[in-house]
């Protein structure tokens, strides 16, 4: 019995002694990766180091305030947070504005680069029309965060591929302007704005667009892209707790000149108003200025509505005045969008307008409704080209605009245009599409029948 307890302690001896042996064996193994851990970060602490001392030299000549404030600015991008806003809240592009451009939220620092080019081919029925291929826009964006209440945006437009070269284009500043943030309910803007008279001329741009282009109402009654120079004030409230209204009203030179003293008339059956149109640097025409303001009101997340109005006199002898009031909607749940915009512009005419040609109120609106779609076969059998962030969207707009002149026998006469246009498009991502679209063309009352129905194809991205 003794023998056997010795030797099952000399057996629990052993085991002991292995125990040992093995955990000896693994504190020398744990040793030698310290040894090369430490020698790994010694490594890394030169590298630091080395980077360390060209610091000082990143920010020669800068004085310990502007340092701060560069680093205060790094801590809320206002523009970033402003685009991602929609993004948060699932909302359609046609909720955006000025400052919820996709490649602001591409970037953390404090001056943002960015831009959208379109692209288009035209096949119209009528020989005489415009053909072919054709470079619409080329438009580089450059917004800043320069200081926590100041804010600069500017667009810079190469139209048509721009001047010289045989191209008939133009290169222009879109607008430009410099924001002084007060709080959120009242703000300073001023600069070469944008006509907030209506939404689609504060979200034109080509990427956002279902269809290749600009709707009637946009092109003749409120020529887009309106801009004009002048300054104002602009902010948001929150009615209730779901609710936000939004507004801007501003002091311009005027945006319109639509008779000079001469008696020669920009405003016609026409273009409408777009000849009239004007970006202009000074208000040296009749020194009237201009007042233009709209409100948006949103009950809820998915809906949107809008009134605005604008109001100069038009003419140099400063007499005759224009004033075109507007409304819009836009409209979200799931996949499916509605959109519209309408205006009316009371032309008052003088003897002097009416005998130089101008004659009547001119007017128009349009509806579009989009449906966003993705096939699951077309995912499945290719995800790489449709994937997760991609998308098909069906169109269908209806646009009607009626314009008024004199004709060549200087009888007063009303075009009515109507216009029906199917689409679908499709998007690899986001920013950028693909479209293809067929405009149906409808004149009526005094216009001309035309054979000026179109197919179209176009791409436009944002960068």
């Amino acid at each position: 019995m003794l023998n056997n307890r010795v030797q099952a302690l000399e057996n629990q001896l052993q085991e002991i002694k292995e125990l040992l042996k093995n955990q000896v064996s693994r504190d020398m193994q744990k040793d030698e990766e310290i040894a090369d851990l430490k020698k790994q970060l010694a490594a890394q602490a030169d590298v630091v180091s080395s980077k360390a001392e060209s610091v000082p030299a990143a920010y020669a000549g800068m004085d310990d305030q502007q340092i701060t404030a560069g680093q205060e600015m790094e801590k809320d991008f206002y523009l970033a947070k402003k685009s991602s806003e929609m993004v948060d809240k699932d909302l359609g592009s046609a909720f955006g504005g000025v400052y919820t451009k996709p490649f602001l939220r591409r970037f953390g620092r404090n001056t943002y680069l960015g831009g959208y080019m379109d692209f288009e081919f035209r096949a119209p029925e009528d020989e005489d029309a415009a053909h072919g291929f054709t470079q619409k826009r080329f438009i580089p964006f450059i917004y800043s965060d320069i200081s926590d209440r100041v804010k600069l945006a500017t667009e810079i437009e190469f139209e048509f591929g721009g001047v010289g070269g045989g191209r008939s284009g133009e290169v222009i500043l879109e607008f430009g302007t410099i924001d002084f943030l007060v709080t959120e309910w009242i703000n300073w803007r001023g600069g070469y704005l944008l006509t907030p008279l209506g939404k689609f001329n504060l979200v034109h741009d080509s990427p956002i667009q279902d269809l290749t282009d600009r709707p009637l109402v946009n092109q003749l009654i409120i020529p887009t892209t309106l801009t004009d120079l002048g300054m104002g004030f602009f902010g948001s409230l929150y009615p209730t707790e779901l609710s936000k209204l939004n507004y801007e009203i501003y002091v311009t030179n005027g945006a319109f000149r639509g008779l000079d003293k001469d008696g020669d008339i920009s405003i016609g059956e026409m273009n409408g108003l777009r000849s009239a149109k004007g970006g202009y640097n000074n208000d040296n025409y009749n020194k009237s200025p201009a007042v233009v303001g709209r409100v948006s009101f949103s009950p809820f997340i998915g809906l949107d509505l809008g009134g605005s109005a604008y109001t100069s006199r038009y003419d140099e002898n400063n007499n005759n005045q224009l004033t075109i009031s507007a409304l819009d909607f836009t409209y979200q749940r799931g996949a499916f969008e509605f959109l519209g915009e309408g205006a009316y512009a009371f032309v008052e005419t003088d003897d002097f307008a009416k005998d130089s040609g101008i004659t009547d109120d001119m007017w128009g609106y349009y509806l579009e409704a989009r449906y966003h779609f993705m096939p699951s076969f077309l995912r499945n059998m290719s995800p790489t080209l449709f994937g997760d962030n991609s998308t098909f969207t069906g169109v269908v707009r209806w646009d009607q605009v009626q314009t008024a002149g004199r004709d060549d026998d200087f009888a007063k006469v009303h075009w009515l245009r109507s216009r029906v246009t199917p689409g679908i498009n499709y998007r690899y991502t986001e920013d950028t599409v693909f479209k293809l679209d067929y405009q149906i063309n409808m004149e009526n009352k005094d216009m001309p029948d035309e054979a000026n129905n179109a197919f179209l194809f176009s791409v436009a991205t944002y960068f």
